[in-house]
């Protein structure tokens, strides 16, 4: 007999457990980026200083210098933007909608949960969503 898992949604239990999972996320999130602040601070605190100012920059040196720079930026942004989608995870179980993907209606498999505490599709759901893309071009 085919049951549809639209029909079933995840118990009380394993949305606290996900809910937990999502929130211990958050935190370690918000601890690295606490940490690549430090960094980056003590970095332009020891270049304001003239600290290095004995010795000459090499251009390779201020190359990887601006490199490690731009790439802390950009890892900030994606963890800025992992910690939008942890809340609006946590949002979808305070509303009763975690776990239901958007575009299908099913429910998200745990396993895929598990792995992917944030996700708002199912596997056929995120498929349907990139073959729209492709077919409309963007």
């Amino acid at each position: 007999m085919n049951t549809k898992p639209a029909s079933r949604k995840l118990t009380k239990k394993q949305l606290e457990h996900f809910r937990q999972k999502l929130v211990l996320e958050k935190n370690k999130v918000l601890e690295d980026m606490n940490d690549l602040q430090h960094d980056n601070l003590k970095q332009s605190i020891s270049d304001a200083s003239g600290e290095n100012s004995r010795y000459t920059y090499h251009l390779g040196d201020v190359a990887s210098l601006s490199y490690g720079r731009e790439f802390s930026m950009g890892l900030a942004e994606r963890q800025q933007k992992y910690l939008e989608e942890i809340d609006e995870a946590i949002e979808r179980i305070d509303q009763g909608t975690y776990g239901i993907c958007k575009v299908t209606g099913d429910l998200i498999s745990v396993e895929r949960l598990e792995e992917v505490p944030v996700a708002k599709y199912s596997i056929k759901g995120k498929e349907l969503l990139e073959r729209r893309r492709r077919q409309g071009g963007g």
